[in-house]
C-alpha cells in the first residue's frame, strides 16, 4: 500500500532537482550572455503547456481498480489546493523574473562602464606622466575581480584592521582640528587684548596641529606684523597663498586678499616697495572694491617713487665722487631724475650749519674765532654723513625703523666726496682729515670747497655761486627754504644728508622750557628769548621740507610733533618773556608756524593720528592751546587752525577733548600762571571758551573764516556726544547759524555773492546737523523769528523774485532750510509757528515746483529719476516731511487745507516720481523717504471720511498698491497699507482693491 506513495515522492524529488538545475543553468547563461531573455520566456510557455496537457491527460484516464471517484462536495478542497499551488508558482515565477531583470540591468551597466573605460584609455595622452585620478574613477572590474571584492566581507581580519586604521586616523584628525580651533579662539582673545606675542604663540601652536589651516596662518601673519616680525609675517602669508592654490585650487579665496595685504605691509616695512605694489595690485584684481587695499596701494606707490628718487640721488652723488663729468650747470641725470649737484652741495652745507654741535646764535657776528669753530663742526658733520672716505659706494640699507622708534628712517648711505682746495689755500678750505685735496672732485666737491671758503669764519663776503655770508638761524632757514621750494630732489637730499634730523633736533631744543637763569635773564634783557626766536623759522623750514611725502612720514620718528604742539601755546602765553621787546611777536610767529606745520602734517593719515593723540593728551592741553590761538591769532592763522581742527576732528580723542572744551566755562576758570615758554604745562590764557570762540568766528567780518567755522561746526555736530555738549548751554551758536543761513547776518557787505552763498550753505548744513537731537529742534522751534526766516528761505524755492528754482546752489540751500524746518515741526512750538505761517499750502507749492522741475528737466518722469539724490529730491523730501508732520493730528481743518491746496494730486505725483527714482541707478534713501512720508500723509487725509470723495477722484489705489507690494516690509509699504485700509471704507475704492488683490496686501501689515 505504501509503494505508490514512495514512488510519487521520489518522482517529485527528481523533478525538483531537475527544476533547480534548470534554473541554475538559466541564471548562469544570463550572466554569461549565452541565453537571451526571449529564450527564457519560450521555455516558460512550454512548461505551462506541458502542465496543461498533463492535467488534461489525468482527467481522461480510465477508471480502474481502487476506490470509487470522490463525490463533488469532497473534491472542493482539492481544487482549492491546486489554486494555492498555482498562486505560489506564479509568485515564485514573478520573483525569479525580477531577479533576472536585475541581473540583466547590472550586466548592461557594467558593459557600458567597460566601454567608457576602454575608450578613455585609448584617448589618453601617453606622453604625460603622473597619477590619473580620472582613470581611477571610471575603472570597472572584471567578473573575477568582482568575486574577489565580494569575498572580502566585514568579518575578515583584513577588513577589520583597515576599518580600525580609518577610524583612528579620523579621530586623530578631528582632535587636531579641535585643538587648532581652540588655539585660534585663544589667539583672537589675546590679539584683542593687544597681547600680540601671546596671540602669535597661540596661532603657531594651532598651526602645529593643523598645518593647512589658512585662517591660522593669516592671523599669525597679522600678529607678527604687530610685533615687527616682518619676515615671519611674509612666510605665513606665503603659506596662505600656497595652500589656497595647491590644496584648494582657489586663488581668489577671501583669505588670499588679506594675505596679500599683510604681505605688502611687511614688504613696505622692509623697504621692498616694488613687491608691495605687486601684492596690492593682485589683491585689487581679486577684490576690486577693497577700499583699504586701494589706499595701501597709493601709499606703496608713493614710497616706491620716493625710494627711486633716493637711489637716483645716491647714484648721482656716487658718480660725482668718482670724478664723472657733469652736464651744463652741474646737472646730471640718474634714474630719470635730473639733479643739480651744485644746488645739492649748497643745501648740504647749509644743513650742516644747523647741526646742534654747529649751531650759531641768532645774533652771532662773523668773527674769526666763532667762525673757525663753526667750520670745524661743519666738516665733522659732513664726514659723518658721507662715510669713511674709502671712495666706495655702499649698498642701500635694509634696516627699518617703526614709526615712533628711536631714530628716523634714512635712505641709502651716500658715498664720500673729495673736496677741492679753497681759492686761498688756507686751512678753512682743506678737507678735515680726508687726505690731500684734489681739484678733480666734480661739482659736489667744488661746491663743498666754495662753501668752506665762504663759511662764517670768513670776514669777507663772497658773491660766487654757492657762497653765503649768512650767520643767523633765520638766514640759514631762509636760504634753505629757497632751495627746497618746488624742488622735490632737494627735499629728498635734505633727508639723505641728515639735514632733516638737524632741523628736528633744533626744533626740539628750541621748544624746551628755559632754565631759571635764562628766565631771569630774559626778564632783564631787552632781547627776545633765543629759543623762541629760532622756533618760527625752523618750523617753517620743516614745513617746506614736509612737502615731500617721505619727509612727512618721518615726523613721528623724529619726535618733533610734541614740540610743535607745545609751540601752539606760544601765541597765548604771557609773563615776563612776553613783556620783552619783540618777544611777543616771536612767540606769535612760533605759534603760527607750528599751526602751519601741523596742518601740513595731518594730510597723512598715520601722522594725523599721532597729532590727534598729542592734542588730546594731558586733558586736552594741546587742543586748549589751539582753541585759545583761534581767539587771539591773526585771521590767516585762524584759518589754518580751523583747517587743522577739521582734519583732526575725525579722530575720537580729539572729539572727546573738544567735548570737554565745550564744557569748560571760561569765566569760572582763573587765568593760568605766566609762561615764558611755549612748552609750559599750563593751559593758554584764553579769554573765551570754545563756544565764545566759535561764536566770535561766526560773527567775524571775514567771510572765509566764518564759512570755515560753520563747516567745522557741522562736522563736529555729526558726533552725538559732542553735539550734546554744543547744544547744552550754547543756544547763541544755533541762533547765529540760523541768521547766517538766512543771510540776515552777512559778515561783510563787500564779500562776493559766491562766497556769501558758500557761507549760507555751510551754516544751513551745520544747523541741519545740530537739529538731529530734540534739544536742537527745540532751540529752533522756540525761536519764532528765526523759524519764520528759515521757512521763507525754503518756500523761496517756488521761483520767487530773485531766486532760480533750478539753480543748484539755491536749491541746496533751500533743501537744507526745509530740512531744518521739518525737524523744528516735531516740537509743538515749531508746529504752531509753521501753521500760523501757512506752511501747509506753502509746502504743497514747494513740492509742486520741485516736481515740475524734475519732470521737465529730462522730458518726463524719467528725467528726475536719472538725477538720483539731487538737491531737488532732497527739497521735495523735506517739504513732504513737513506736510506729514503738520497734518499728523486728527484735525479736519488740516486735512481740508491739504485738499484745498491740491495736495492729494501733488502727493500722488510725488509717489509716482519717487517710485521711478528708487528704481533708477543711483536712487537711494531720499526717494524711499519721499514714498514713506507721502503715503503717511495720504493716510492722514483718508482718516477723514468726508475727504474720501476727493481721494476717489484722484484714484490713489493703484499707486499705493504698487508701493505696498514693492516695498517688501519697509516703512513705505507699511504706510501705504495703512492708507489703503482707510480708503477701503469707500465702496468704489474697495472694489478696486479687490480687483488688484490689495486686500491680501493690507492683511500683511494691518491687523483687523
Amino acid at each position: 500500500m505504501a509503494a505508490p506513495a514512495i514512488v510519487d515522492q521520489a518522482e517529485d524529488a527528481e523533478e525538483f532537482i531537475e527544476k533547480v538545475d534548470e534554473v541554475h543553468r538559466l541564471i548562469e547563461g544570463l550572466k554569461a550572455g549565452t541565453i537571451s531573455p526571449e529564450y527564457i520566456d519560450t521555455k516558460q510557455k512550454q512548461k505551462e503547456q506541458k502542465e496543461r496537457e498533463k492535467l488534461e491527460l489525468a482527467a481522461k484516464r480510465p477508471a480502474g481498480r481502487g476506490p470509487p471517484p470522490a463525490a463533488a462536495d469532497a473534491s472542493a478542497p482539492q481544487t482549492n489546493d491546486e489554486g494555492d499551488d498555482q498562486d505560489a508558482e506564479a509568485e515564485r515565477r514573478e520573483r525569479a523574473m525580477a531577479k533576472v531583470k536585475e541581473l540583466m540591468d547590472n550586466r548592461d551597466r557594467k558593459l557600458r562602464a567597460r566601454a567608457r573605460y576602454e575608450e578613455y584609455v585609448k584617448s589618453q595622452d601617453k606622453t604625460q606622466f603622473g597619477t590619473d585620478y580620472t582613470k581611477w574613477d571610471i575603472w570597472c572590474p572584471e567578473d573575477e575581480e568582482d568575486d574577489l571584492i565580494n569575498s572580502m566581507g566585514p568579518n575578515t581580519p583584513q577588513f577589520k584592521a583597515m576599518e580600525k586604521d580609518i577610524d583612528d586616523r579620523h579621530r586623530q584628525m578631528v582632535e587636531r582640528r579641535q585643538l587648532a580651533e581652540r588655539c585660534r579662539v585663544s589667539g583672537n582673545a589675546a590679539y584683542k587684548s593687544r597681547q600680540y606675542s601671546e596671540a602669535l604663540r597661540s596661532y603657531q601652536q594651532g598651526i602645529d596641529s593643523e598645518r593647512t589651516n589658512m585662517a591660522l596662518h593669516a592671523n599669525a601673519a597679522m600678529a607678527a606684523l604687530k610685533i615687527s616680525c616682518f619676515v615671519q609675517a611674509i612666510e605665513h602669508c606665503d603659506k596662505v597663498l600656497s595652500i589656497a592654490d595647491f590644496l584648494h585650487n582657489n586663488k581668489r579665496d577671501p583669505l588670499c586678499v588679506k594675505a596679500l595685504q599683510r604681505r605688502a605691509e611687511a614688504y613696505r616695512a622692509l623697504q621692498q616697495y616694488g613687491k608691495a605694489v605687486q601684492d596690492l595690485e593682485a589683491a585689487l584684481d581679486i577684490e576690486p572694491g577693497n577700499a583699504e587695499a586701494a589706499k595701501q596701494l597709493v601709499k606703496a606707490r608713493q614710497e616706491d617713487e620716493e625710494a627711486r628718487k633716493q637711489r637716483a640721488i645716491a647714484k648721482a652723488v656716487g658718480r660725482a665722487a668718482s670724478g664723472a663729468a657733469a652736464g651744463p650747470g652741474g646737472a646730471v641725470e640718474a634714474g630719470g631724475v635730473v639733479l643739480d649737484l651744485g644746488k645739492l652741495g649748497r643745501l648740504e652745507r647749509l644743513a650742516a650749519l644747523l647741526a646742534p654741535e654747529a649751531a650759531v646764535a641768532p645774533g652771532a657776528s662773523s668773527s674769526s674765532g666763532g667762525g673757525a669753530a663753526a667750520v670745524a663742526a661743519d666738516g665733522a658733520a659732513e664726514q659723518g654723513v658721507c662715510g669713511s672716505g674709502d671712495g666706495s659706494a655702499p649698498e642701500p640699507s635694509s634696516s627699518y625703523q617703526q614709526p615712533g622708534g628711536a631714530g628716523a628712517q634714512r635712505g641709502p648711505a651716500l658715498p664720500p666726496r673729495r673736496q677741492a682746495k679753497a681759492a686761498g689755500g688756507g686751512a678753512a678750505g682743506r678737507d678735515q682729515g680726508d687726505g690731500p685735496s684734489s681739484s678733480g672732485g666734480g661739482p659736489v666737491a667744488a661746491e663743498r670747497g666754495a662753501a668752506s671758503a665762504s663759511s662764517p669764519s670768513s670776514s669777507s663776503s663772497s658773491s660766487g655761486p654757492g657762497s653765503s655770508t649768512t650767520t643767523t638761524t633765520e638766514g640759514i632757514c631762509s636760504e634753505l627754504r629757497e632751495l627746497l621750494r618746488d624742488d622735490d630732489a632737494c627735499c629728498v637730499y635734505l633727508r639723505e644728508c641728515g639735514g632733516l634730523q638737524h632741523i628736528a633736533a633744533r626744533v626740539i631744543a628750541a621748544a624746551k622750557p628755559p632754565s631759571s637763569k635764562a628766565t631771569a635773564a630774559a626778564a632783564s634783557a631787552p632781547a627776545p628769548v633765543p629759543a623762541v626766536s629760532e622756533l618760527a623759522p625752523l618750523l617753517l623750514l620743516l614745513n617746506d621740507a614736509c612737502m615731500n611725502d617721505g619727509n612727512l612720514k618721518q615726523l613721528p620718528a623724529l619726535k618733533v610733533l610734541p614740540a610743535a604742539v607745545a609751540a601752539l601755546g606760544a601765541g597765548t602765553s604771557g609773563g615776563a618773556a612776553a613783556t620783552a621787546a619783540g618777544a611777543k611777536d616771536a612767540t606769535a610767529a612760533a605759534a603760527a608756524a607750528a599751526v602751519t606745520l601741523l596742518c601740513t602734517a595731518v594730510t597723512d593719515e598715520d601722522v594725523r593720528r599721532e597729532v590727534s593723540k598729542l592734542l588730546a593728551a594731558g586733558d586736552g592741553l594741546g587742543l586748549a592751546r589751539l582753541v585759545g590761538l583761534l581767539s587771539t591769532a591773526q585771521p590767516v592763522v585762524q584759518g589754518v587752525a580751523l583747517a587743522l581742527l577739521g582734519n583732526c576732528m575725525v579722530d575720537k580723542p580729539v572729539k572727546a577733548a573738544m567735548a570737554a572744551e565745550w564744557r569748560r566755562d571760561a569765566s569760572a576758570s582763573p587765568p593760568p600762571p605766566a609762561s615764558p615758554s611755549p612748552s609750559a604745562s599750563a593751559p593758554p590764557s584764553a579769554s573765551a571758551s570754545a563756544a565764545d570762540c566759535f561764536l566770535a568766528l561766526l560773527r567775524s567780518p571775514n567771510a572765509v573764516l566764518a564759512e570755515k567755522a560753520a563747516v567745522l561746526l557741522g562736522n563736529m555736530a555729526t558726533d552725538a556726544g559732542l553735539r550734546g555738549e554744543m547744544l547744552g548751554r550754547h543756544g547763541g551758536v544755533v541762533q547765529q547759524l540760523g541768521l547766517l543761513a538766512c543771510g540776515s547776518s552777512s559778515p561783510s557787505s563787500s564779500s562776493s555773492s559766491n562766497l556769501d552763498m558758500d557761507l549760507r550753505r555751510a551754516a544751513a548744513t551745520a544747523l541741519f546737523n545740530l537739529t538731529v537731537d530734540e534739544a536742537g529742534q527745540r532751540l529752533v522751534g522756540e525761536d519764532a523769528r528765526g523759524l519764520a526766516q528759515l521757512y521763507a528761505l525754503a518756500a523761496a524755492s517756488r521761483g520767487a523774485a530773485g531766486v532760480d528754482a533750478g539753480c543748484v546752489d539755491h536749491c541746496t540751500l533751500a533743501a537744507r532750510a526745509a530740512g531744518v524746518v521739518a525737524r523744528a515741526a516735531r516740537v509743538q512750538a515749531g508746529a504752531a509757528t509753521l501753521l500760523g505761517l501757512g506752511a501747509v499750502p506753502g509746502m504743497v507749492a514747494v513740492v509742486t515746483s520741485a516736481l515740475d522741475e524734475l519732470e521737465g528737466g529730462g522730458g518726463g518722469g524719467g528725467g528726475g529719476a536719472e538725477r538720483g539724490e539731487s538737491p531737488l529730491a532732497a527739497l521735495m523730501d523735506a517739504a513732504v516731511r513737513v506736510l506729514t508732520l503738520l497734518t499728523s493730528p486728527d484735525d479736519a481743518a488740516l486735512a481740508a487745507q491739504v485738499v484745498d491746496a491740491g495736495g492729494v494730486a501733488v502727493l500722488l505725483r510725488a509717489v509716482r516720481q519717487a517710485v521711478a527714482g528708487a528704481k533708477a541707478p543711483g536712487g537711494g534713501s531720499v526717494w524711499e523717504s519721499v514714498l514713506a512720508n507721502a503715503a503717511l500723509c495720504l493716510a492722514g487725509v483718508a482718516r477723514r471720511r468726508e475727504q474720501l470723495a476727493v481721494l476717489r477722484a484722484a484714484d490713489p489705489v493703484p499707486a499705493l498698491v504698487g508701493v505696498a507690494y514693492e516695498g517688501r516690509g519697509n516703512a513705505a509699504s507699511k504706510n501705504a497699507a495703512i492708507a489703503l485700509a482707510r480708503l477701503a471704507h469707500d465702496p468704489a475704492m474697495l472694489e478696486k482693491l479687490r480687483e488688484l488683490h490689495g486686500i491680501e496686501i493690507i492683511y500683511q501689515y494691518v491687523k483687523p
